[in-house]
């Protein structure tokens, strides 16, 4: 069982479970509070095509071919903007409501979200595995960096990959971080010395880490471009 789920028999790995139960319940009550206010949080929109624009430049999609999964997918804005590029997407959130306004989003397109907590147990998701798995602007949310990137490293084919778009990290913080409480744990953002550690631990190999050119307006946080590939059959 994965780090980020698993219990142990001692102090301080009951404390580590615990924190990681609080994360993600105040994940999941933050997002399922916020009803249709989601795509009225800044840049939400113009952050999604950005994002997508980088990863078509970045990585090779195939319309025809490429399966994968958009996690922790919210309300589908990111994929609205890749199903052009791939041909089907999975959805996967720890919310019910972003799950169900997925689903409302992206009706009659080749994607479909579930509301579910992966935790790398057998038979997730009836044993689906992805080309590509790709997670905008969450990874700053998960108690362990390293525990989900080993869960959705079991989720790619082989020669899959995982690409991750966060903030970049800062080491005086976000000012806009200071009030959000236990839903971000990493409120200065990811450092791409932290995403090769979580790449290493899940047996990718770091394909690329890159900053993502900044908007046009020049108002929304540094993001990253980070992708690491699972060794071929």
């Amino acid at each position: 069982m994965s780090e980020v789920t698993h219990t142990h028999h001692h102090q301080l790995g009951h404390a580590h479970s615990h924190h990681h139960d609080a994360v993600a319940q105040a994940n999941r009550d933050f997002f399922d509070d916020l009803n249709h206010d989601f795509d009225k949080i800044p840049h939400v929109k113009d952050r999604a095509a950005r994002v997508v624009k980088a990863i078509a430049k970045a990585y090779p999609l195939d319309k025809e071919n490429t399966t994968a999964m958009d996690f922790a997918c919210g309300n589908g804005r990111v994929s609205l903007e890749m199903v052009p590029h791939v041909k089907s997407i999975l959805g996967v959130d720890i919310s019910q409501r972003m799950a169900e306004q997925y689903n409302e989003n992206l009706k009659g397109k080749n994607a479909s979200a579930v509301c579910v907590e992966l935790k790398g147990e057998e038979g997730e998701l009836s044993g689906a595995t992805f080309d590509v798995v790709f997670c905008s602007s969450s990874y700053h949310h998960f108690a362990s960096v390293d525990g989900i990137t080993r869960i959705l490293a079991s989720f790619l084919k082989p020669g899959g990959a995982l690409i991750v778009a966060d903030m970049i990290h800062k080491e005086e913080g976000y000012e806009f971080m200071k009030n959000v409480g236990d839903a971000v744990p990493h409120k200065h953002g990811l450092s791409k010395g932290d995403m090769q550690k979580a790449f290493d631990g899940a047996g990718l190999t770091l394909r690329s880490f890159e900053e993502l050119p900044d908007p046009t307006d020049h108002t929304d946080t540094p993001l990253f471009l980070a992708i690491g590939e699972k060794a071929s059959a």
